[in-house]
Formats: structure tokens, sequence, C-alpha cells
């Protein structure tokens, strides 16, 4: 029936919980006593391998629970089509709790790479709360097998168990399918830009785009990113209209960005004029995030760690927080000489209601 284990993406107030099915059918998930179907605008959605529902997280954290539910259809025919037998599969849920520390685990760069990025994170054992996906999961989005490389992730490290936050790096850009992702993932209204409430945390996904200017010939016109940016800064202006809803609601202590690209550092432009773009743009973003009362941004893409702090000298926008650039994908011909023998390292986040802190660990950790 699955793929591999749902992924229970947070997003807003709710969880969207997708997953992959090996035939096409209906789907719908149970939980709280009542049913969530995969539909769309009176119609169940069958023509598909892909489902995601959405469930409000105060359900869903309530319940702990949750029941995949699927019946085959192999022809949708318009009268009397027929279904096969009812297939379901149970999940325990383990909502985020800050009574104690929370444990988070953020992988970025990835590019297709399970294994290695599977045992970094795995650092906290059987304490892990909740994961960080930052962009560049699979290497491409040419093919259905490339998408599901965040499954291949997902089932592994939190087995269907754990919210997952997800943002879409400048690689899931690339390829025949891009332009399905945002059915794999969670997102507001089919948008990568969102932010999302997980207890006292609150956090916002970014969404940078492309990291070259869209007129490049790399893309050969396939990318409208600048016009995406000007949407998000639109939704960046309203979030702060509506902070007392956002991140000065009540019960809200620690804040969090998830992006990318660190746009708001000299890494980004890693050497390259071609990734110098949208300066004004990402200057004005840093403006509207600095009145967000951020305690961190937690960003990959160079492939390098690094933490840059307000006032340092690699911060090249004026930004008023830390910026945790924190996933290393490292190649055989060229080790890392501070984790030897790792084959790819990402970030260990320790939460409390009011402080975060950070490890860079590896694969290969003792």
């Amino acid at each position: 029936m699955l793929y591999r284990d749902p992924c229970v993406f947070a997003v807003g107030r709710e969880y969207q919980i997708a997953f992959n099915t090996t035939e096409f059918g209906i789907a719908w998930i149970e939980a709280g006593g009542r049913a969530y179907r995969d539909s769309r605008n009176g119609l169940m959605r069958s023509e598909t391998l892909i489902h995601k529902v959405s469930i409000p997280m105060d359900v869903l954290n309530a319940a702990r629970t949750y029941r995949v539910c699927f019946r085959a259809l192999p022809e949708r025919r318009p009268y009397f089509p027929e279904l096969g037998p009812l297939q379901t599969k149970d999940y325990p849920f383990q909502p985020v709790d800050f009574s104690h520390d929370v444990h988070a685990y953020m992988l970025a760069d990835t590019h297709s790479r399970i294994d290695a990025p599977c045992r970094a994170a795995s650092c906290f054992g059987d304490q892990l709360d909740l994961l960080i996906l930052n962009g560049d999961i699979p290497a491409e989005s040419k093919a259905a097998e490339d998408i599901r490389a965040i499954y291949d992730i997902t089932s592994r490290v939190t087995g269907g168990q754990l919210p997952v936050v997800f943002a879409r790096g400048n690689h899931d850009y690339r390829g025949r399918l891009a332009t399905e992702l945002p059915d794999y993932i969670g997102t507001r209204n089919g948008e990568t830009y969102f932010t999302f409430r997980i207890g006292c945390l609150w956090g916002i996904c970014l969404d940078c785009g492309e990291d070259k200017d869209d007129a490049d010939a790399e893309y050969g016109g396939l990318v409208d990113c600048h016009d995406m940016r000007l949407a998000e800064t639109a939704y960046l202006k309203d979030v702060i209209r509506r902070a007392g809803e956002e991140y000065l609601a009540p019960g809200v202590t620690l804040r969090l960005a998830v992006c990318h690209l660190p746009f708001t550092t000299k890494q980004v432009e890693i050497g390259d004029p071609k990734f110098n773009i949208e300066v004004e743009l990402f200057a004005e973003w840093t403006e509207l995030l600095n009145q967000m009362h951020l305690d961190a941004m937690l960003c990959g893409h160079t492939h390098r760690l690094d933490i840059v702090r307000p006032g340092d000298a690699e911060m090249r926008m004026p930004a008023n927080f830390p910026v945790y650039i924190g996933s290393e994908p490292i190649r055989p011909d060229r080790p890392d000489p501070k984790f030897p023998g790792a084959s790819f390292v990402g970030t260990a986040l320790t939460l409390t209601p009011t402080s975060l802190t950070c490890e860079f660990t590896p694969d290969n950790f003792q």
C-alpha cells in the first residue's frame, strides 16, 4: 500500500500528512474520531500515487495516533466504479513537548543521498522530536524517484511519528517534475513559503528560489523566481501586519527562520558574482525579518559549516539574528579534517522555551 511511512509536515497550525502509495486509489486519514479525506473540489483524488491530507494540529496532538486508509481504484469509471478492499496502517504520533529539552535535527543538501544523512540525524537516538529538511534533499526533481528521496529520509528518521518542517532549495527547481514538488511537501495553499507554530516555537520558512538570475542560460527560461520573491515580500509584510497572530501570539517564546540560501551572509556568494542576485530585495527581506524577533535563521546551500552572528564581518546584510549554516556533504576526494572519515555533517539543535543551541554532527559520530 505505502511506498514509505508518511511524512507529517508542519504548516501554519495544521499538519499535512503526505504519503506515496504503490497503486492508484483513494485515501484518507482517521484521527480523533473523524476522517480527513484527500479530496479536491468535492472529489476524492485517485489518479495519483501521492496523497496529502490536512489535519488541525490540536486534533493530532491530542489523539497521538492516526490511521492511513486506502482503497485501490484501478479504473475511475464514470458509473459504478469498483474499489479494492480497505487497507489500513496505524501510526503513533509524538507531538513536540517543550516541558523538557526539545531535540531537532536539520538536514540540507543531501542531494539524494540517504544513508549518511540518516546516520547523522540519528545522533539523538530515540530522543528526536522534530526533523527540519532545509532544501536540496533530492538532487533534482526530474522524476518521482528523485522526489521520493524526501520520504526515504523522513521514513527512516521519523517513521511517520514526528513532525517535519520542509523548506525548498534551489536544486528542487530543476527537472521535469519540479512543478509537481508542492504536491509532495507541506505548503500554504500551494505556496512554498509559510509560517508554522509548534508549541512555543514559531517559525517562518522562506523560499529564495534559484541562486542565479532568472535569465541565466542554465535555466533556459523555465524559472520565474523574481516574481515569486516579490509575492513573498508582500507575504512577509502581511506576517508583520498580523504579528499578534504570528510571532507575537500568546505563548510564543522562541522564533526561527528556515531558509535554504543564507542570503544575509557573504557565504551565499561563494566567490561567484552570479550568486550575488537580488541584493536590494534580500536587504528588504532582512529588514522585515529583523522585526520578527528571530532567535536564529537556519540555512544550508553552501556545503560548509558556519555560524555568522550580528556584526560579524561575514554578515553582508545588517541582520539582528545569528545564521547557522549547517550542512556539509563531504566528497571522498575532499575530506574534512575536522570530521575524519565522515561522509555528511548536519545540525543538531537543542531547544528550550527561551534558548537554542546547535552542534554540527557527522554521520560517524560516537
